[in-house]
């Protein structure tokens, strides 16, 4: 079912039985905060490599699409956003 998650720890999140829906919400928009401050820093750095954030971005928010969270709610609560 989350066999096209391609990183492991939204993976891991999403396959612990033990979470209910609102910790695997609120561990995934932790990932989805930490994912978004590491791509302003890389924004300012000179010619920096993709390593996979994209990816993790991508799947930490089809995960939160996936759990029913609206994005349009979420989006701009933060002091900067993409």
């Amino acid at each position: 079912m989350y066999e096209n998650i391609k990183n492991a720890e939204v993976r891991d999140i999403m396959l612990d039985e033990s979470l209910s829906r609102r910790e695997r919400l609120n561990r995934l928009t932790k990932l989805r905060d930490d994912a978004r401050a590491e791509q302003r820093l890389a924004s300012e750095a000179p010619a920096v490599d993709d390593d996979g954030l994209n990816s993790k971005l991508r799947d930490v928010e089809m995960m939160l699409d996936k759990l029913g969270l609206e994005p349009a709610k979420e989006e701009g609560k933060g002091p900067a956003t993409l």
